[in-house]
């Protein structure tokens, strides 16, 4: 399975711009991770670095987002203490609030986006006082109340916001 998984992470940096294959990776990448494959450091540091290409190719684009953050969340379900430093030493957790940002105001059918940009973020875990201050300070929290307030009517993506934030402010130093 680690052969396929690095596969699919060449794809996707080979290929950033290839919506269709974009997608159809970070899919496939994501069922790996959640079924087949535990990932090791050097993997996830691998599937991060491909997170972060993709996310800075499409940061706006609904179907590329959703997508990659669904694979962000399956690679970012270990516990390893590794995995978790490569995780926060990407970047992917600021990339996440980007979207965050940027899907909370957006208008049109953009909940099933939010809903995973908001469980990404609530994966991330940040455990790091200094990473947790950056994704406050990038707006983090007002993008999560702006989530609440606008699709109060779907009441697990406002759950979902409501955990983010309350694990943004655990997280909290005076900075």
């Amino acid at each position: 399975w680690s052969r396929i998984l690095r596969g699919l992470v060449r794809s996707l940096r080979a290929k950033p711009s290839d919506v269709a294959l974009t997608v159809s990776a970070c899919v496939a990448i994501a069922w790996l991770c959640e079924r087949a494959v535990k990932l090791e450091a050097a993997d996830a540091s691998e599937v991060m670095s491909a997170f972060v290409v993709v996310m800075r190719a499409h940061p706006r684009e609904s179907d590329v987002v959703e997508s990659a953050c669904f694979m962000f969340s399956a690679a970012a379900r270990s516990n390893d203490e590794k995995v978790r430093a490569n995780i926060t030493a990407s970047g992917a957790p600021l990339l996440i609030v980007m979207a965050l940002k940027h899907f909370s105001e957006a208008q049109g059918d953009v909940q099933p986006v939010l809903r995973r940009v908001v469980h990404a973020l609530r994966m991330a875990r940040i455990e790091d006082a200094g990473t947790a201050g950056a994704i406050r300070l990038a707006g983090a929290p007002q993008a999560l109340a702006r989530v609440v307030e606008r699709h109060r009517e779907n009441l697990m993506l406002v759950k979902n916001a409501r955990a983010a934030a309350s694990m943004l402010e655990e997280s909290h130093v005076d900075l």
